[in-house]
């Protein structure tokens, strides 16, 4: 009898090069960038500390947070500012037409 080796491939999103933006802004004001990480761990203490100064500054109640099970982007929304983490692949060669 013949068995079958399996094997658990991460998802390809994670084998591509990639950096976690840090951004924050306002509901249909835009945003900006606060930082640029090549890993998520790096960005958390940063990402903390945006929403710990939104909540104390603005006294507002956080409406909408948590994390995309699929990309595990992190996001909060409180009154009309919110504050995200997503990762953004990185092309490492030009791309073909």
């Amino acid at each position: 009898m013949t068995e079958l080796a399996t094997t658990t491939q991460a998802p390809a999103t994670e084998l591509e090069p990639g950096v976690w933006i840090l951004e924050s802004g306002e509901d249909y004001e835009g945003g900006s960038i606060k930082g640029v990480y090549t890993d998520r761990d790096l960005a958390a203490d940063d990402f903390l500390d945006l929403v710990r100064d939104l909540a104390r500054n603005n006294r507002l109640d956080v409406d909408r947070s948590g994390e995309d099970p699929a990309t595990c982007d992190l996001y909060v929304h409180g009154g009309c500012d919110w504050i995200s983490l997503t990762r953004y692949p990185v092309t490492t060669r030009r791309q073909l037409r």
